[in-house]
């Protein structure tokens, strides 16, 4: 998955061999154009509505990004991946595992919005929990301090079915080049 900050990336991941991709920092009023955009080029978005400036987390909200086609959502926030599942959407929740003590934190978070897959920050944390934690979880994308080749196939490899990077050489790569599942 192509993680884009903002529009400048937008031209590289047209021309990518990346079809889904993880759009944060785009201000609202670029947003519906972004989408238009994104969409003719039959990409797949998941929007992280944390990052976008002028989005309340509300049923408003939602109901505006599912209008202008937004198909899915990443979030931190419990709440707005409900809003977001009630309207059909494909939700992902955010999480940043920095110890030990955040973890039983982010189990009942992901127990209580119940997303359809979670995206675990940084990366290389994958590798440190067991398999009963990652039985726990939805389908995992990993995501930070994924840059090269390397650190994806061991992502992939603890048990990611994705990844999340900004690592625009990793978006030009062959669906299936890493050993993806």
């Amino acid at each position: 998955m192509a993680a884009l900050y903002g529009t400048a990336p937008l031209p590289v991941f047209l021309d990518s061999a990346a079809e889904v991709g993880i759009l944060a920092h785009v201000e609202l009023s670029e947003l519906q154009a972004v989408m238009t955009t994104l969409h003719s080029a039959g990409k797949f978005i998941l929007l992280n509505m944390d990052t976008c400036e002028g989005l309340a987390h509300d049923k408003a909200a939602i109901d505006y990004l599912a209008g202008i086609g937004v198909a899915g959502l990443v979030s931190t926030r419990v709440a707005t991946l409900l809003r977001a599942s009630r309207a059909g959407m494909i939700t992902m929740q955010k999480v940043f595992v920095t110890d030990r003590t955040t973890w039983p934190r982010s189990l009942k978070a992901l127990e209580q919005s119940a997303p359809n897959l979670v995206q675990l920050m940084p990366a290389p944390m994958l590798s440190r929990l067991g398999a009963a934690d990652r039985e726990q979880l939805p389908p995992i994308v990993a995501a930070g301090f994924v840059s090269n080749e390397k650190e994806a196939r061991a992502a992939l490899a603890a048990g990611a079915i994705a990844l999340s990077t900004s690592e625009q050489r990793l978006w030009k790569l062959p669906a299936g080049a890493l050993g993806a599942p």
